[in-house]
């Protein structure tokens, strides 16, 4: 057991004072950083001033009046000035207003707007001055046609539609809210490109840091005082214990963000409420990270061992890497319909399924059963990994076989 841990804490300390760890540690902190002080970005690069100017061209005072009102009800950022045409066109080419708003009235009193700026005007900027005039319009109307406050309100009431997901596993409904399905969406996608960068690293690490020790002899020289599945297994958990030692640091930094630059505030104002789903989906996206993370390192270990020259790595780990290709777009398509039959098998295929069953999990009605059923799975895989390593490395680790074919039947061959 010493000489299991000995080799374990030399791996470890290596690949965590590695260069290539310490810069893409530092470039995701700093990415964190940035995120969790994205407005403060935004704010600087405009000027840090959010108020806007806008010039309000009409010879119609009341309806100036009636403008501001509403305006300033909408958006209390936004400063409003009645200027006449020439002023307000002289105001815009001196930056004095950052657009203008041309208001007309028709014969059958339909109000027309018009938005000159030096630029492309947003889309926003149209949608919310179509819905300003919009209701003014119809409050004109309504004093016209003599009707009450009470019918007016009335006449502009929307018709409601709600929604209702029906669960499966009980006889009960659940209802799952607009905000929660958009948090489980973003909890998936984030989710899934952890799972892919993190396994697309350190899964290519392990299989060259293998490959390399066998092609160099230098296992040669391991297996005379360590057996080799001892050796095997200390070194894929220490590249294991790099791997969640990197997201612990990432997780850290978000909760020190969290509390250090006042987002509690920022996502107070979010319509949000931690939901007994919302748990389950983020329980079941920790486990399915660590388990794919272990099975793609041990996969990655088994294929660098049978390896017989360093340049033919690449080659070696094609099917490992097409694999989780086509494990993330399958969880990634599952995004789009998670209810599809193809999605609902491969998410009881192993290697597809941390990807595809926590796409479906995002889902309240998918029942928890199906999760449970995926990890066991993956659990079973991963047993049998670590005694597929620990067999070809015993057997494959001083055989050169070109081929992969021929290091395959090397790796297998019972022992004499």
């Amino acid at each position: 057991m010493s000489k299991f841990w000995a080799t374990f804490r030399l791996t470890y300390g290596k690949k965590i004072k590695a260069k290539t760890f310490i810069i893409t540690t530092i470039i995701m902190i700093l990415v964190i950083l940035g995120a969790a002080n994205m407005d403060k970005i935004v704010k600087l690069f405009d000027g840090g001033d959010d108020t806007k100017q806008v010039a309000i061209v009409t010879n119609n005072n009341a309806l100036y009046d009636t403008i501001k009102a509403q305006g300033e009800a909408i958006d209390k950022d936004t400063k409003f000035e009645h200027l006449t045409k020439a002023k307000a066109e002289k105001a815009l080419k001196n930056d004095s207003v950052d657009y203008i708003v041309e208001v007309t009235q028709n014969e059958q009193k339909q109000l027309q707007g018009t938005l000159v700026d030096t630029k492309q005007v947003s889309e926003g900027d149209k949608a919310k001055w179509q819905a300003t005039l919009s209701q003014i319009q119809k409050s004109m109307i309504a004093q016209d046609l003599d009707l009450s406050p009470t019918e007016l309100q009335q006449l502009q009431a929307d018709s409601q539609v709600t929604d209702k997901v029906m669960n499966g596993t009980s006889k009960g409904t659940s209802h799952v809210s607009a905000m929660e399905d958009v948090v489980a969406s973003v909890m998936v996608s984030i989710g899934n490109v952890l799972m892919f960068f993190i396994v697309i690293n350190y899964a290519n690490q392990v299989a060259m840091e293998v490959a390399t020790e066998k092609t160099s002899r230098v296992s040669e020289m391991i297996i005379t005082s360590v057996k080799p599945t001892v050796h095997v297994l200390s070194k894929v958990l220490s590249v294991i214990a790099v791997a969640f030692t990197q997201l612990v640091i990432f997780a850290i930094a978000g909760i020190a963000s969290y509390y250090a630059f006042d987002l509690q505030e920022t996502l107070g104002k979010i319509d949000f409420e931690w939901t007994p789903h919302l748990m389950r989906l983020l329980l079941f996206g920790i486990a399915f990270v660590v388990l794919s993370v272990i099975a793609y390192v041990i996969l990655a270990t088994i294929l660098g061992n049978l390896t017989a020259r360093i340049e033919d790595i690449s080659q070696t780990l094609m099917p490992l890497t097409v694999l989780m290709l086509a494990g993330f777009y399958a969880g990634f398509f599952g995004t789009m319909n998670p209810e599809h039959t193809i999605v609902r098998v491969l998410s009881y295929v192993p290697f597809f399924s941390p990807f595809v069953t926590f796409t479906r999990l995002s889902l309240e009605s998918t029942p928890t059963m199906e999760g449970l059923i995926a990890v066991g799975i993956h659990i079973v895989l991963v047993v049998v990994l670590v005694w597929v390593a620990a067999k070809t490395y015993k057997n494959a680790v001083l055989t050169f076989e070109k081929g992969l074919v021929a290091s395959l039947k090397r790796a297998f061959q019972k022992e004499h």
